[in-house]
């Protein structure tokens, strides 16, 4: 799913950089952060260590759009409570996804 995504993305002009733990998530912001504007927080990554993530993020950057997607519903008041700006329920298509994220984009 990450692959079909970042091509999604991609092809509406979005750099993608794809993390498959919350330290490589970490890590690669920190390495990025410059560059980062959004963030989707997307599986086991939002259901394990979405909250910690979202916390780390914003105190470093607080203009960062973080997006979670999750099939979890009862995770939903969790992770906006800490900060993400949107939650999105699962199933979605991708092109519903690229443009929650582009309009959470929009409100900079």
């Amino acid at each position: 799913m990450n692959t079909v995504l970042s091509g999604v993305f991609a092809l509406n002009g979005f750099k993608c950089l794809k993390c498959t733990s919350a330290e490589e998530v970490l890590k690669t912001f920190d390495d990025y952060i410059d560059e980062v504007d959004s963030m989707l927080i997307n599986g086991k990554i939002a259901a394990d260590r979405g909250a910690m993530i979202i916390v780390k993020i914003k105190a470093k950057k607080s203009s960062v759009k973080i997006v979670v997607v999750s099939n979890n519903d009862s995770a939903k008041t969790r992770v906006l409570d800490y900060g993400a700006d949107d939650f999105i329920l699962k199933p979605i298509s991708a092109e519903s996804l690229t443009n929650r994220v582009i309009t959470q984009l929009a409100r900079r």
